[in-house]
């Protein structure tokens, strides 16, 4: 409330002059009223009688009596902030980027928390469905490997022949490797886990090799020669012990999920051009 208008007005009511009321001054006449009249509207924004009401009853108690006792001012006040606010959207916050980020911080968080947070729910039973549809990714069973991208399967055959110690393979994938995303990591692909949709076909079988073992395999670029650095399978921990932190991850998910469904509403008729390319 404060800084508002309707902060101003309540310091300053004291020596307004004294006004017909809304409430309790309309002739008999016009007694027979809707039960929350519309007081004003601002540019197709309407103010109804509930909407001051509900304002009211966010002040202090003795402000609520000040703004009662000269509710035409009181609404008067409504109506210019409403102006003022609708007059900063008009122009986009022009010459106030300060405002304009607050004010879109707290719509987003607002909206977020509506459409998004408050309609996430996962149950137990929905914790319990994943522990037992997903024993690999509850165990944490994954595989590190080291690749080399060569153009045809030849190639990966005799680099295989040549190679021996897991140095060497660095080396070559640093040489030889057409795979920009590993070459100068020598061939290193980081941890892999049996996730939903994370690993290729031909990579579920890095799960069947042995420490050190080598194969070659064909992929749409041409050939992959992979050696397996190491593969742990750790045992199935009881589910009371992860069923919270499935549940996390579930909601997560969840909310990923809403929040794209929520832009694809909000950006039906709203236009936007990018001039970036989105790395993939």
């Amino acid at each position: 409330m404060r800084g508002s208008l309707r902060a101003i007005v309540l310091t300053a009511i004291g020596l307004a002059i004294a006004t017909p009321l809304l409430v309790g001054s309309a002739p008999a006449s016009e007694r027979k009223r809707p039960s929350d009249p519309l007081v004003a509207r601002v540019n197709g924004h309407d103010i109804h009688l509930s909407h001051v009401y509900q304002s009211i009853e966010s002040l202090s108690l003795g402000d609520q009596i000040d703004a009662r006792g000269e509710l035409d001012i009181y609404i008067e006040a409504m109506v210019n902030e409403e102006v003022l606010f609708q007059w900063a959207f008009r122009d986009d916050f022009k010459g106030e980027p300060d405002l304009r980020q607050e004010v879109k911080d707290l719509v987003v968080r607002y909206v977020i928390e509506k459409h998004v947070r408050a309609n996430i729910n996962v149950s137990d039973e929905d914790a319990r469905r994943y522990y037992d549809e997903n024993p690999s990714l509850v165990r944490g069973e994954h595989v590190r490997v080291r690749r080399i991208l060569l153009p045809r399967r030849a190639q990966c055959e005799r680099m295989m022949a040549e190679i021996g110690t897991e140095e060497e393979f660095i080396e070559m994938a640093k040489a030889r490797s057409l795979d920009k995303d590993t070459a100068g990591e020598g061939g290193d692909t980081g941890l892999m886990m049996r996730a939903e949709g994370a690993v290729e076909g031909y990579e579920l079988a890095f799960f069947d090799m042995e420490a050190g073992e080598m194969r070659v395999f064909e992929v749409p670029q041409g050939c992959m020669l992979v050696r397996s650095i190491f593969y742990v399978n750790p045992p199935m921990p009881p589910f009371a012990q992860v069923k919270d932190n499935i549940k996390q991850y579930l909601e997560n998910r969840q909310e990923v999920m809403l929040v794209e469904q929520l832009y694809s509403r909000a950006s039906r008729g709203v236009p936007v051009e990018r001039f970036y390319q989105v790395q993939k």
